[in-house]
């Protein structure tokens, strides 16, 4: 997988994390978005300790991102506190981008 396919995996979790908070959708589409976010979160860790050879803050960060939104166990939050743990995490996946179109160019 090449850098500009990671950084895609950022940006379309990204989009979907500030969505998510302002408009109402059905329950599927955030059983969807967790699942979403544990894949590209599990993908960008794999590929960090891949690269990396040990484990490094973005490791972390998606560590505890994808705990957070495992699909299998799930965290049961208010749609209150969801609000702006989403927009923290779509933060963290667009400093993600960010830091791998650094080093690509």
């Amino acid at each position: 997988m090449n850098k500009n396919s990671i950084a895609l995996f950022l940006l379309i979790p990204a989009v979907l994390l500030v969505l998510a908070p302002l408009i109402s959708f059905p329950y599927g589409f955030y059983t969807l978005l967790r699942l979403i976010i544990s894949i590209t979160a599990g993908i960008i860790i794999y590929h960090s300790y891949k690269n990396a050879g040990g484990i490094n803050e973005i490791i972390i960060l998606f560590g505890l991102i994808l705990i957070l939104y495992n699909p299998v166990i799930p965290v049961k939050l208010s749609r209150e506190l969801w609000m702006p743990i989403n927009f923290i995490t779509s933060g963290i996946y667009i400093y993600g981008f960010f830091k791998i179109k650094k080093n690509i160019g």
